[in-house]
């Protein structure tokens, strides 16, 4: 069964299974309708783990300005995944393996020279995708290799099958592992570089360590939604807490919070659209993507009303400390 038919396959069962269950009562009747579904179900338990992974990682990752490593590994990911369906391979170790080894590659030339040098790093991404198209091509003629792209690229939480919710979940565990592991030295060393080389912290290892946690959340988000739109619930989530919270503590828990939001809230837009389409449905990837965007452009939208009550408070502050100054002179 292809990606695009599971869709319709779940909700024709679904509606078999519950036949006196309407959009109205979504709250109670609606949402165990939704978990009865095997299809949702596994997307509602993937996507929550995943973007709980992905949404923590992301904080360390936006705070170290290393977004565009992620959006690199992405691409290069990419390269994994389609090599793992041409082989027949589970598409998850495919974006593993390959995230893995571009994290280290990265980091052995090192991130900061990568974006410095524009060119190589261009015709490196651009070999990274041609590759990707060439193993696509491949995979279409064989059987049931229709659905190659869209799987690879832009994913789908309804076609996950549920012998992969395991493994999805013992590596978002190791990655958060290892992210509590180095999260104290990462830290350190972004806020102040100097200093940690003074007191001894490995910034080598730790930087290292920090890539193949940054790989292993890329190849999450790809399964999930897609390598081409993954960056979205790696850096989306992750930017929204930080602009919301003042504290990371708090940037974290936010984060979590929106990602979560994000990814059920795709997935019961992308379930009800069935019933809008007439016999479609909207792309769950689409839905997440689109609720991600939503979500960072009202907390930019926050982050910039607070700088001006904050630019304007300054400035009534200012103006009545100078009338005080002027009436006592």
């Amino acid at each position: 069964m292809t990606a695009a038919s599971v869709l319709p396959f779940a909700l024709a069962q679904s509606v078999s299974a519950a036949p006196n269950t309407s959009s109205s009562t979504l709250p109670v009747s609606g949402f165990n309708a939704l978990w009865a579904v095997p299809e949702v179900r596994t997307a509602l338990i993937v996507g929550s783990v995943v973007v709980i992974a992905t949404a923590l990682v992301g904080v360390l990752t936006v705070l170290r300005g290393q977004s565009f490593a992620g959006h690199s590994l992405t691409d290069l990911a990419s390269v994994g995944g389609s090599a793992a369906f041409l082989l027949g391979v589970n598409q998850l170790w495919g974006f593993v393996v390959a995230s893995i080894i571009a994290a280290l590659g990265m980091h052995a030339i090192g991130v900061e020279r990568l974006r410095g040098r524009d060119v190589s790093t261009g015709i490196i991404l651009a070999t990274g995708m041609g590759l990707t198209s060439l193993f696509l091509s491949l995979s279409t003629m064989r059987p049931q290799g229709g659905s190659a792209s869209v799987n690879v690229l832009f994913g789908s939480l309804f076609a996950i099958s549920p012998s992969v919710v395991p493994i999805v979940i013992a590596l978002s565990v190791l990655c958060l592992l290892m992210l509590t592991i180095i999260w104290r030295p990462a830290l350190f060393s972004t806020v102040a570089p100097q200093l940690a080389h003074a007191r001894g912290v490995s910034t080598g290892a730790t930087n290292a360590a920090f890539m193949v946690v940054l790989a292993l959340s890329v190849a999450l988000s790809s399964i999930s939604v897609g390598a081409v739109l993954s960056t979205a619930l790696l850096i989306g989530p992750a930017s929204c807490g930080l602009m919301l919270a003042k504290r990371v503590r708090n940037a974290m828990f936010a984060a979590c919070g929106i990602g979560l939001f994000c990814v059920w809230g795709g997935i019961v837009i992308s379930y009800e659209s069935y019933s809008w389409m007439h016999g479609h449905s909207w792309s769950v990837s689409f839905c997440i993507v689109a609720l991600v965007t939503m979500c960072y452009l009202l907390s930019r939208l926050v982050s910039w009303l607070r700088g001006t009550s904050r630019r304007s408070h300054s400035r009534s502050l200012g103006l009545i400390s100078r009338k005080a100054a002027s009436a006592n002179v």
